[in-house]
């Protein structure tokens, strides 16, 4: 093998990295609709009786972020900037969320049952899929068993509700210690 097909051959096997600006132009559409909407959610701080709207338009761009963020490239992958950047657009989100918590307590609070049965929810899933709790519920349940859907709805009633009775439990604590 020639020096020339060993240099070919490294230049192949090492990736160039994702730069900022090439991110920005794959995602552009993304970046211009997220503008959109905190836009909107910072207008709607400023008029009277929108605070709906605010934590509506806020809700939406969270959905968006996910989809950004879900959208970078590994870690190995991407450029420093990249990742700096990855970085401050969570941090810039965070920061909106406590501007409107602090804007608007009230509302926080009255939502914050809401806000963290979505928590919990989403807390519950991740472990059922890490601990792979369903291999369980297939020996208790096996299936084409007449008792199966009624076992797994059980299980799944239990799980929702013991996220709701948590939510509620934990807010109704939060709420005594801000009023």
């Amino acid at each position: 093998m020639s020096k020339e097909d060993e240099k070919s051959k490294t230049i192949d096997t090492s990736k160039k990295k994702k730069s900022l600006k090439v991110f920005i132009d794959e995602n552009y559409h993304l970046f211009t609709v997220m503008g959109v909407f905190g836009g909107l959610a910072a207008l709607f701080t400023r008029l009277e009786n929108a605070e709906y709207l605010a934590f509506l338009t806020f809700t939406m761009l969270i959905f968006l972020d996910w989809e950004l963020w879900t959208s970078f490239p590994k870690s190995d992958e991407a450029s420093v900037n990249l990742k700096i950047f990855e970085w401050f657009s969570q941090i810039f989100l965070a920061m909106i969320a406590v501007y409107l918590c602090m804007a608007y307590p009230t509302y926080v609070i009255g939502m914050l049952p809401i806000i963290l049965l979505a928590v919990f929810a989403g807390i519950f899933i991740l472990l059922d899929r890490r601990l792979k709790s369903y291999t369980y519920i297939r020996r208790i349940a096996p299936e084409g068993k007449w008792y199966t859907p009624l076992v797994r709805g059980l299980i799944a009633g239990a799980i929702i509700l013991l996220a709701g009775v948590l939510s509620f439990a934990i807010a109704n604590y939060l709420r005594n210690l801000v009023i």
